[in-house]
């Protein structure tokens, strides 16, 4: 009898508790981007619907303190120089975990990031976009699928970008 309850208990552990903690599974390929509101390091109001439908989107999830997320910002200016005025959305999403508005500023300034970039000072969209590291890229067609997710940026050619944007 009493292995049943504590069976039960565990059950019930994973079914409601596990979940309200975030350990459900990360937005991945496929799944459709979560629009949010927010203000962007500039002050500028950021609403994420309302590129959702009409855009691709690069969102990029980094942190000051991050090596790769440093070496990765000349690869995402570059595709920002490149796609921007053709079309796609571009957003750095500083994670807040173990950080300062003020090294992220410092940060943004000292790799010269050209794009947007919000401070999500209670991890609040990096849990709910389920972001376990840094840099964390996700791409998005115009639909708002998910078409990429991974640890670095990769190369979007011409014809992957004219997918994108269908």
């Amino acid at each position: 009898m009493m292995t049943i309850q504590k069976s039960l208990l565990v059950l019930v552990a994973f079914i409601f508790i596990l979940p309200a903690v975030g350990l459900s599974r990360p937005l991945g390929e496929g799944d459709q981007l979560q629009p949010f509101t927010a203000t962007d390091m500039n002050g500028q109001h950021v609403d994420l619907a309302e590129s959702l439908g009409r855009q691709p989107i690069m969102l990029v999830f980094w942190a000051s303190w991050c090596p790769h997320c440093k070496t990765e910002v000349p690869k995402i200016n570059a595709l920002f120089a490149k796609y921007r005025n053709r079309g796609m959305y571009f957003l750095g999403i500083n994670v807040g975990q173990n950080d300062s508005q003020r090294r992220a500023s410092h940060f943004i300034t000292k790799t010269g990031m050209a794009y947007p970039v919000i401070y999500d000072n209670d991890h609040v969209l990096g849990q709910e976009y389920g972001v376990q590291g840094v840099p964390t890229v996700l791409i998005a067609n115009r639909q708002g699928r998910i078409v990429f997710r991974g640890f670095g940026v990769p190369d979007i050619t011409e014809k992957q970008f004219l997918q994108l944007s269908r």
